[in-house]
């Protein structure tokens, strides 16, 4: 899932434990990865910059990162995806 945006504020969209930060090399840029616990993470990629490190204890609605077009991007946004069981879910079915 894409939302638009230009260095908006990248929340955590839940409580969790940084997993991962850093430069990925399949195009998402500048990422984080957010291990909520139950086999539940979240990616968030082609940011601009980085606010968390790995390790880092996060809460819902945390400012994570800022938006950007880092990685194999085409314009300011942030990738969002769920992945649940290390299978990539339809981010949509977890907003509300």
């Amino acid at each position: 899932m894409s939302l638009p945006g230009t260095a908006t504020p990248v929340v955590a969209s839940d409580s969790g434990v940084v997993y991962q930060t850093g430069w990925s090399y399949q195009g998402y840029g500048k990422y984080v990865i957010i291990d909520h616990g139950n086999g539940y993470m979240t990616l968030y990629g082609h940011n601009s910059a980085l606010y968390v490190q790995e390790g880092e204890q996060v809460s819902k609605g945390q400012t994570i990162a800022a938006m950007g077009s880092t990685g194999n991007s085409s314009g300011n946004h942030c990738h969002f995806e769920v992945i649940v069981n290390g299978v990539k879910k339809n981010p949509a079915l977890f907003l509300g």
